[in-house]
């Protein structure tokens, strides 16, 4: 099995939210501006916590912690006693904003039930799976090098949707062996190392991005994996 660093498995669970705009320069953060301030929107208007936490994750996605509050503030149009008053103190802004969604369990993964061919159904999710993971591996290695870090408050703070998305994928290769689509009997082991697959693809591009190569040759791992578990000839549907 592909080995996981248990730190970096952990913490490599966290959802980037979608919200991306351009994103704030070094020279942005190092002038105190943000091209994310809402110019348009004034002091008594309000802005909802997720829209502050987008703009905080955003720019501590940038930045890490050591983006100021201040800036957190004027690019969303709140003064700091207000942002304060909502979040509490930075550290725990900064852990809200990291703090990840759920990921869309029927989009990544498709109904309960594969249809289709089964090998392209394998290709197709393990992309997925590994784009997710391609999202959220940046903003947990900012959280890892946050100096309040510690395994328990990251427990706390983040959820481990990657054990979640094992558990649906097994209940998914169940169907297709039930099928005669895949091999029965190793469907739990192979939604572990197809998941451990695209996690650590997702972090070579990370830590290595000029080092990654196309997904043409995380298909062709992932084919490796699918020769394990074709159907034999001669077998029937359960």
């Amino acid at each position: 099995m592909i080995p996981r660093p248990d730190y970096i498995s952990e913490c490599s669970l966290i959802y980037q939210s979608p919200f991306r705009k351009r994103p704030c320069s070094d020279a942005d953060l190092e002038a105190g501006g943000d091209p994310h301030r809402l110019e348009h929107m004034g002091r008594h208007k309000t802005i909802s916590d997720e829209r502050v936490l987008q703009i905080a994750r955003d720019l501590f996605g940038r930045g890490g912690h050591t983006v100021t509050t201040r800036q957190v503030a004027d690019a969303a149009g709140i003064s700091e006693a207000i942002l304060y008053q909502r979040f509490g103190s930075k550290d725990d802004l900064f852990f809200a904003a990291m703090r990840p969604r759920e990921p869309d369990i029927d989009e990544m993964l498709g109904p309960a039930e594969p249809t289709g061919d089964p090998r392209h159904y394998l290709r197709t999710i393990v992309v997925r799976i590994a784009d997710y993971f391609g999202t959220a591996i940046p903003l947990a290695l900012r959280v890892i090098t946050h100096p309040s870090f510690d395994q328990g408050s990251l427990a706390r703070a983040h959820p481990t949707p990657a054990v979640m998305i094992r558990e649906r994928l097994t209940v998914r290769f169940k169907s297709l062996a039930r099928c005669g689509k895949i091999t029965a009997g190793s469907e739990a082991a192979t939604a572990d190392v197809l998941v451990s697959l695209a996690h650590d693809w997702a972090l070579n591009g990370v830590l290595s991005p000029a080092s990654r190569s196309s997904n043409a040759r995380l298909i062709e791992l992932i084919d490796v994996i699918w020769n394990g578990i074709r159907p034999h000839r001669n077998q029937k549907p359960v």
